[in-house]
């Protein structure tokens, strides 16, 4: 093949290349924002935005289905011209050895458009997918409202915190107040709100704590502490005409409250960690070392959250234990705290789930054998007895200090204004965190993992997620190495398609074509999904070798198809 001929078909290759990409990538662009649409709504100068953002993915996904089509169209055209007949009776073979063959502008298409493909995959479609999710999760407040006004509820995940969940019968978005750009408002009507306990494996399910009920109120979002949609907010609400009590009766209900504000509370992130989001460094340094994600960062705080509450309670188990008294002592840390103490003959201490139970088994059935003191100074403000107390405490990495709840059941209580019986009585406070249980979060995922302290439940919740996120990592780099490679094979398969069918018709060009790019855009798609479908039960079994066996048939499959019909050719 001459060097005039070679660019005459290379352009033409290049010529329909384009117009393809142009007119996929336009349609699927559009196409793509149908869920933000739907989801969040969008204002005029967001779409616009979000248009630019999907501009490069959606490229990048069309490349290997446009140079398919512009081979099998042009290689199509070219034989039912007999343009190829004559060139294979000038002695130009279609798949030869030699340094010219009528391949070989096809193989350069393919090749072009395969280092352009893992170019935009590797660096550009990362950081403007991400632009996607952050435009569409910007205004926090109208994400709120069209999630409520759709399903009427909306759960807000904190890292190892409390969790919440907001109902209401309808939201409407407020307008910004220009004096407060940072502050955005949701009115609810009929709103319900329940606050969780913080979740650890103890539970089964998340655990609500107290429930805020009210005629209406209004949700404010303070996103000073972050970035518009990639940080996190601060958010409360005020209740108008509500009630307030929580899920255990311990003479706290507020009823008929004119107004009040519940929280505030963090609202983490809503743009959440993704393999997607990441370029090809960031991608390999999780391979190197998976305990850098956040979500690993993650099951790695919650463990240690676990282990110091444990370890904490059991010190505190200890000293009631090892005391020739069985008292134990608890200093508050907080101004002029106070002491707490708890014990007297007879009394043991127990850890069950994620509770100190102090009981007196030595004591009659109807006996109060727990005695309670709460000392300011040399002072002693209150005593009681109880049948039994549940020490509970949450450590705060932040502030460094334990926040302790004690349980009175069955007690009385005695005060200088006089005694007072009560089914549960209750007294929190906050108390300096132990060196011990503070060097536990500087334990790394390998000491975990070996540490006997930790449950065998516990230390299968850390490889669980581990696997997941090192699936996630692997199945990327490859789903994009395959990606990129199939706008090599896939033009390998046009050009005997194209040769085969012998017509220049659009529609049939398309047709043809389509398929086996579909073939490995689907099998890609599915092997990344795969490897993330990890079972959760002992000893599963990891799906990465079949994710990765489907990651790749659809370019095996592909190139043995083209084979076979490059040899059929071959043959003529």
């Amino acid at each position: 093949m001459s060097k005039t001929l070679f660019w005459y078909m290379l352009r033409d290759l290049l010529r329909i290349f384009a117009l393809a990409t142009l007119t996929l990538t336009g349609i699927m662009t559009f196409g793509g924002l149908l869920r933000p649409l739907t989801e969040t709504g969008l204002e005029t100068g967001e779409v616009g935005r979000l248009l630019a953002y999907m501009t490069p993915a959606m490229a990048a996904y069309c490349l290997p289905i446009a140079a398919l089509f512009a081979t099998t169209f042009v290689y199509g055209r070219f034989s039912a011209d007999n343009e190829l007949t004559a060139m294979r009776a000038g002695g130009i073979g279609f798949m030869s050895l030699r340094r010219f063959s009528i391949a070989l502008p096809a193989v350069v298409l393919g090749l072009i458009t395969a280092l352009l493909n893992l170019a935009l995959l590797c660096f550009v479609v990362p950081i403007y997918t991400l632009k996607v999710e952050q435009v569409m999760y910007s205004n926090i407040a109208k994400v709120i409202a069209a999630k409520i006004e759709k399903s009427h509820e909306m759960d807000f995940h904190g890292g190892g915190s409390a969790e919440v969940t907001v109902y209401a019968q309808q939201a409407n978005l407020r307008p910004e107040d220009p004096n407060h750009p940072d502050q955005q408002a949701v009115e609810l009507v009929g709103p319900a709100i329940v606050n969780y306990l913080p979740w650890d494996t103890a539970h089964l399910a998340h655990v609500p704590r107290e429930f805020w009920l009210a005629q209406s109120a209004v949700v404010h979002i303070d996103r000073r502490a972050g970035e518009a949609g990639s940080e996190q907010a601060m958010l409360s609400v005020h209740l108008i005409n509500g009630l307030r009590f929580p899920r255990q009766y311990s003479g706290e209900v507020q009823g008929g409250i004119k107004e009040t504000t519940f929280g505030p509370v963090e609202i983490p992130s809503m743009v959440h960690e993704n393999v997607k989001f990441m370029d090809i460094s960031r991608l390999a340094d999780l391979r190197h070392d998976v305990t850098k994600s956040q979500k690993m960062q993650s099951a790695l705080q919650n463990i240690v959250l676990i282990e110091q509450k444990w370890v904490y309670e059991q010190q505190q188990q200890r000293q009631l234990q090892n005391t020739p008294d069985k008292w134990m002592e608890i200093v508050s840390n907080e101004t002029g705290g106070d002491t707490y103490r708890i014990g007297g003959d007879g009394t043991v201490a127990a850890i069950a789930g994620d509770q100190l139970y102090i009981t007196a088994p030595s004591a009659k059935p109807d006996e109060r054998g727990v005695q309670f003191e709460q000392r300011h100074g040399s002072e002693t403000t209150l005593r009681a007895t109880a049948k039994e107390i549940h020490l509970r405490c949450y450590p705060d990495q932040q502030t460094g200090a334990v926040s302790v709840t004690l349980e009175l059941y069955n007690a009385l209580v005695k005060t200088s204004d006089g005694e007072s019986e009560h089914t549960e009585f209750t007294r929190g406070f906050t108390a300096e965190m132990p060196a011990q249980v503070c060097n536990i979060k500087n334990k790394s995922l390998a000491d975990f993992m070996v540490d006997p302290q930790l449950s065998p439940k516990d230390k299968f919740g850390l490889h669980h997620e581990q696997t997941i996120v090192e699936n996630a990592v692997i199945s990327e780099l490859n789903g994009r190495a395959s990606f990129g490679l199939s706008c090599l094979v896939l033009v390998l398969m046009g050009c005997p398609l194209g040769v085969m069918f012998k017509s220049g018709n659009f529609m049939t060009a398309f047709a043809v074509s389509f398929v086996p790019a579909l073939l490995c855009i689907t099998l890609i798609v599915c092997g990344q999904q795969m490897a993330t479908h990890v079972p959760f039960v002992p000893d599963f079994v990891n799906p990465l070798g079949r994710a990765l066996g489907f990651i790749w048939a659809g370019n095996v499959a592909v190139i043995i198809g083209a084979a076979w019909l490059s040899s059929r050719l071959q043959r003529q």
